[in-house]
């Protein structure tokens, strides 16, 4: 149950709060939560909830959280990023963090899952590889590992490979 959150928890919260207005003990309901749930509620969280209730709190939902909201990843900013690049593929990350107005580490990370983008000879380009590539790829390797039909680590380590860009 160790940093698990149920699905549910608005209504065992209900639950807590509504056997704690009946004069119900904390024990007893962990264990009414135990029998008719799947222990999705450890005993301290049923004691919190019920010192929360007692001394005032009225709502079952959570506090709201503070800090600064995920916005770096966000479609506008990767939008405005792919902007960017396709401008001039030739800025580096730093330059387009400050271009955008995020951090550089959320910049990359935007290039790399979102825009499937990789740096090559200073430019940032796209890497997929078409159907007629993976298929030349495939039969490069079948040939090679009938060449070598008892495979030893050395012949492979002396085979030179290139990119397709």
């Amino acid at each position: 149950m160790v940093g698990k959150r149920s699905v549910n928890a608005a209504e065992i919260r209900g639950y807590i709060k509504t056997r704690c207005q009946l004069g119900v003990s904390a024990k007893e309901i962990f264990d009414e939560l135990c029998v008719h749930g799947q222990n999705e509620v450890s005993y301290p969280t049923v004691t919190r909830w019920i010192k929360k209730f007692k001394s005032g709190c009225d709502s079952i939902n959570d506090a709201p959280k503070s800090g600064r909201p995920c916005s770096a990843t966000s479609n506008t900013m990767v939008n405005k990023v792919c902007d960017v690049v396709k401008s001039d593929a030739r800025l580096t990350v730093h330059q387009i963090a400050s271009r955008v107005g995020i951090s550089a580490a959320s910049v990359f990370r935007i290039l790399k899952r979102n825009l499937k983008m990789r740096r090559i000879t200073a430019r940032w380009i796209l890497h997929l590889l078409s159907d007629k590539q993976k298929h030349v790829r495939l039969e490069t390797a079948r040939k090679l590992l009938k060449m070598f039909p008892k495979y030893q680590r050395k012949q492979f380590s002396d085979i030179i490979t290139g990119d397709e860009t």
